[in-house]
């Protein structure tokens, strides 16, 4: 399926916030589902098969509700934002992205799709001028729900795409480049919603290492346009800044649920692991001394020995090995040794 569109302009036309869009539960997840965007395939997946690459940035959650768009006909959207890569490295490749999609539509026609764009430099909603658009894709034929309509289910997709570069700015002065996410979940079933989930009670003061940068706040858009949505010629504009409301409503804190992943090693090399370890930004799939020379670069992170920095993924954090969730925030012996006991791996196809 070819790639989207794009977003290109916003018409600023800020009236004053909406009043809280409606937050429904998600009742329960139908499974993880794997989607390619060039050929339009849906297959199942486990956390014990490695069909994306190694998860670079995440949003945990220990409650997931559903962001319910007030009119998905006329196009309610939104963009959030995170943090990826310090900005004195090289910029980060992506080979795929996860999302979470609920509905309580009935529908079987295939009605419901998801359209996502990536963009560098977004750390707000009003300078919108910063925003540089690098991707977008939309995800066709999203089934839906086999529970009775009064139930909210999802799905958490996880989307194959051809390798690109995220190597923007950095927006808010933190050595991190920002990134964006824009979203937009529909389809044309009456009566019924359809949306992305967010995730609730996290402390930003103790976030997992994979997860930098993510704030209560998002912007929220609305399509000037027809009920009838053409995905190719969208003009939303730009409603304004929302959050969750602090604790007041319960929310202590939220962010959309998103991930960002590795592009795809093929092979799962001599160790099994995929090659998870390829972490000098080079990913062509080998574990060697490029490799390791960045672990011994920020070896002590996390640790009494540099207690304020927060490892990742990319800076040498692959203990303990998962397939979906690796690292524990620092880079130690442990991580050493596993690197170790994958260095000389090479993961492409023989």
């Amino acid at each position: 399926m070819g790639r989207l569109l794009l977003l290109t302009a916003f018409g600023l036309i800020v009236p004053p916030l909406l009043a809280g869009p409606e937050i429904l539960p998600i009742d329960g997840l139908q499974g993880h589902l794997r989607y390619n965007v060039a050929t339009g395939a849906v297959t199942p997946i486990t956390a014990q098969t490695r069909d994306l690459g190694a998860p670079l940035w995440y949003t945990p959650y220990s409650y997931v509700n559903g962001f319910g768009a007030q009119n998905p006909w006329a196009g309610d959207s939104t963009m959030d934002w995170g943090d990826l890569g310090d900005v004195t490295e090289p910029g980060v490749g992506i080979g795929g992205f996860g999302f979470l999609q609920y509905t309580n539509s009935q529908a079987t026609d295939g009605d419901l799709y998801a359209i996502y764009l990536m963009y560098e430099g977004v750390n707000d909603c009003d300078n919108c001028d910063d925003w540089v658009f690098v991707q977008g894709w939309m995800v066709a034929n999203i089934p839906g729900s086999v529970h009775p309509p009064d139930e909210y289910w999802g799905y958490i997709w996880r989307v194959e795409v051809e390798t690109f570069v995220l190597d923007g700015s950095d927006i808010d002065g933190d050595n991190l480049r920002d990134f964006g996410y824009w979203c937009f979940l529909s389809g044309q079933t009456p009566g019924c919603l359809h949306g992305q989930g967010i995730c609730g009670l996290i402390d930003p003061n103790n976030l997992p290492p994979e997860c930098p940068g993510v704030e209560d706040a998002f912007c929220l858009f609305q399509n000037n346009g027809p009920n009838n949505i053409d995905p190719n010629n969208m003009q939303p504009y730009l409603v304004g800044t929302y959050d969750f409301g602090g604790a007041v409503n319960g929310y202590p804190f939220a962010q959309f649920f998103f991930e960002l992943y590795a592009p795809v090693c093929p092979n799962q090399g001599n160790s099994g692991r995929y090659c998870e370890a390829d972490i000098d930004g080079s990913y062509d799939c080998i574990v060697g001394l490029a490799d390791l020379a960045k672990l011994l670069q920020n070896y002590g992170c996390g640790t009494p020995i540099d207690p304020n920095c927060v490892a990742t993924l990319m800076m040498g954090d692959v203990d303990p090995y998962d397939p979906w969730w690796p690292g524990d925030g620092d880079v130690d012996l442990a991580d050493l040794a596993e690197l170790l006991s994958q260095y000389g791996d090479d993961c492409n196809w023989p």
